[in-house]
């Protein structure tokens, strides 16, 4: 009987919708009973089934390159986090974030600041700067578009080729609005677009599940649920400063300095942002995340 490897899409209940990886059919398929129970497929695994009488029957999950708790999905290359200029302003803790998660789990990041058409106003210019300045340092690729006047999309595209990308950041910045462009480039797909809360100058969240789209051959995108915050679930304190590159250039007097509590004495790191080739607002946010997570790991001790 013939195997057929395949990559999962979308999850419609107990079904799979799945896409042959090799003629690019799509199909839905079922757990076999020997794996149900122990099952916890997620969209982006790739699995391997064969066709039963009519049905298809998925008999075995293939090893990850990695998996994202929340949203869940698994064998991501690239995350492209999504910033708008303005309207709302970026989420620097919430950036800063999800360069640690890319970073323990092996997931390339990519900023993408989305809404350039606004960023002639003066604080919108500070953030850009901001962005360049620090994150640009970073080795990190930044890419510049606006979803509303389809600019700077062609850049964005050549990122996405040949490679698995998922978008990330807070509700509002436009990762459904630049979903739709791109899957439209090819494909006529209805993506539901939020609007600006005109109080809280928040999006609403418009995507209910994950989904995986193809957009071109062997280029997939995640289409998740908006981020209004997000939460480093499996990662522990201590661990925090090995994510920050710019740390790693830093010589401590003690191999297990945290940069937090030690004193600039003994800590290169506090040194190094006391002379400002260190961010200071990063830095800060280091030390508030840091903190915050210290908390939540002594809460799991004491149970």
């Amino acid at each position: 009987m013939e195997i057929i490897k395949a990559k999962v899409t979308n999850i419609l209940l107990d079904k799979y919708v799945l896409k042959d990886l090799q003629n690019k059919d799509e199909f839905c398929g079922i757990l076999r009973g020997n794996i149900k129970k122990s099952s916890n497929l997620v969209v982006g695994d790739v699995v391997e089934c064969e066709k039963s009488y009519d049905k298809y029957m998925i008999n075995k999950i293939l090893p990850r390159t990695n998996f994202v708790i929340r949203p869940p999905v698994a064998n991501i290359d690239q995350m492209i986090i999504v910033l708008s200029i303005d309207n709302p302003s970026p989420d620097y803790v919430l950036l800063d974030k999800e360069l640690i998660l890319c970073k323990s789990k092996n997931i390339t990041p990519v900023i993408c600041i989305n809404k350039m058409d606004l960023a002639e106003d003066d604080i919108p210019k500070k953030h850009l700067e901001y962005i360049k300045r620090v994150y640009g340092n970073l080795n990190i690729d930044i890419i510049y578009v606006s979803a509303d006047k389809k600019e700077g999309l062609d850049s964005l595209y050549e990122i996405l080729k040949n490679k698995t990308s998922a978008f990330s950041g807070n509700s509002g910045v436009g990762k459904s609005s630049l979903t739709k462009v791109l899957l439209n480039k090819t494909k006529d797909y209805d993506i539901e677009v939020g609007q600006i809360g005109k109080k809280t100058k928040r999006g609403k969240h418009t995507t209910k599940h994950v989904k995986l789209y193809e957009l071109s051959k062997d280029t997939y995108l995640f289409d998740t649920p908006g981020f209004s915050s997000y939460e480093l679930y499996d990662i522990e304190y201590r661990e925090l400063k090995n994510y920050y590159d710019e740390f790693k250039k830093c010589h401590c007097e003690y191999d297990d300095c945290n940069h937090v509590i030690e004193t600039s004495k003994v800590c290169d790191v506090k040194r190094n942002v006391e002379k400002g080739i260190i961010d200071k607002d990063r830095y800060e946010r280091y030390v508030y995340l840091f903190t915050r997570q210290k908390q939540i790991d002594d809460k799991k001790y004491k149970r």
